[in-house]
């Protein structure tokens, strides 16, 4: 009996071991690194970019419509008539459709399709979906980066009407870039309400999220899977890196499982990418990220008695900060190009949480002002702006302006730290992921 108990408890205890191990290779997260003067950025390759538009249908994108549908070449511009959109949909499925009895088959190939999919679906990687989708949400879109490493990136919006001369559509959130892409034809068009249910299990691939877009002819534009529209293909994408480190093979082979099960249940072909070409893909941009995920800190050092959290936390609000939902810093915001309000810099009064610790007791002598550099647009001057409050917070609350060594501040210093900065812009715009851009956002995001 003793040497039964001694083998289950050293049974147990391995699976234990290998569960955690397993644990930390998934999520173990790369740290973002202070900058230093002494960095030297590694030489980039440029990024593999692989077809995303299956030739059938880039032919199907330029034959001529039916007569009795009326075709309206794509255009820019808020100002689209929608509703002349519809119609258009509509004509040209009536005439892909043939007959009334079309939208019965796709109901029945849903109801029989869907039900062991959506079974499938349920995983664990659901909650932390949930969790990214308002980061995801932010992201907006961007025209495919030109062969010219060195071309400016500052208005990409004026790149789109070449895509759409050279019959091109027009691209939506994934991006060749920082995705591993994997384009999926089908057979005859589909709607989106036939492809959601069949998605539970393209959320996330391990700690990598998964993005799903469907081309609509008419609108010559990629765009995320929408109830109610039709699509010529489909591309079911999932990230390469991000903060949590490189996609690995596991991620990977669970990305992959999830994709044949999607073609499986639509009748579609898909070009699915060798994972060792994928997996080294994904390691050389989490090295190029690890080099250019930078950090600045500012911090406020008071002159005479430490300040209580809750005199703190009025400063902070007084001056239009918002906590942040776990409570443990407040973040300045910034309206971005498109007028939406983004992060900016964070402040953090040690360890304190603004929403768990007793306020009145909790005291200190030190504010960090903390700048996520890959994050925020250059143009705005980030670093400027992070300095110059981080002044007026020492002028009202009688501090000083101090680095991460505790030596003051001075204009040799800023001067020094500015030239860092701009080799770092430098180097994002290079590699087509300028600071603060949706591409960059996702990148250095967890």
């Amino acid at each position: 009996m003793e040497l039964q108990n001694a083998l289950i408890i050293a049974g147990a205890v391995l699976l234990l071991l290998l569960v955690a191990y397993n644990r930390w290779q998934i999520h173990k997260a790369r740290r973002v690194r202070p900058l230093m003067p002494e960095d030297d950025l590694p030489p980039m390759r440029e990024p593999v970019v692989g077809k995303t538009t299956h030739p059938d249908t880039a032919a199907r994108l330029q034959e001529t419509p039916p007569e009795h549908v009326s075709r309206r070449e794509p255009t820019l511009g808020a100002g689209k008539d929608h509703r002349h959109d519809d119609e258009v949909v509509a004509a040209a499925a009536s005439a892909a459709a043939g007959s009334a009895d079309a939208d019965e088959i796709v109901a029945d190939e849903v109801a029989v399709a869907a039900s062991p999919a959506v079974s499938r679906g349920a995983s664990a990687h659901e909650a932390e979906a949930e969790a990214g989708a308002e980061l995801e949400a932010q992201a907006h879109a961007q025209p495919a980066p030109s062969s010219s490493a060195a071309q400016p990136q500052s208005q990409p919006d004026v790149e789109a009407p070449v895509a759409l001369l050279d019959g091109q559509p027009t691209p939506a959130m994934i991006d060749p870039l920082i995705d591993c892409i994997v384009p999926m034809h089908l057979e005859r068009k589909a709607s989106g309400d036939r492809i959601l249910p069949l998605t539970g299990r393209l959320r996330r691939a391990g700690t990598k999220p998964v993005h799903i877009e469907g081309l609509r002819a008419e609108a010559n534009a990629w765009e995320p899977v929408t109830a109610g529209h039709q699509y010529e293909d489909i591309q079911v994408a999932v990230q390469l890196a991000s903060r949590s480190g490189p996609l690995n093979a596991l991620e990977f082979s669970e990305f992959v499982n999830a994709v044949e099960a999607l073609a499986e249940a639509l009748d579609a072909s898909a070009e699915l990418p060798d994972m060792t070409e994928t997996v080294a893909n994904a390691r050389e941009l989490d090295g190029f990220a690890a080099a250019s995920d930078v950090q600045l800190g500012v911090n406020v050092i008071s002159d005479g008695a430490p300040w209580s959290a809750a005199y703190v936390q009025t400063v902070a609000t007084q001056d239009g900060l918002v906590l942040s939902r776990d409570g443990t810093r407040f973040i300045r915001y910034a309206p971005g190009a498109d007028g939406v309000q983004k992060p900016l810099f964070t402040l953090q009064f040690g360890d304190t949480n603004f929403l768990r610790d007793d306020l009145t007791l909790n005291a200190g002598r030190q504010i960090t002002l903390l700048l996520d550099v890959p994050q925020a647009p250059q143009s705005i001057k980030p670093f400027k702006l992070v300095c110059e409050y981080g002044y007026s917070l020492a002028q009202r609350m009688g501090a000083q302006l101090v680095d991460d060594n505790m030596r003051p501040l001075t204009e040799a210093s800023f001067v020094a730290i500015f030239g860092q900065l701009e080799k770092l812009y430098e180097t994002l715009d290079a590699r087509g992921m300028p600071a603060g851009s949706p591409v960059a956002i996702r990148l250095f995001s967890l």
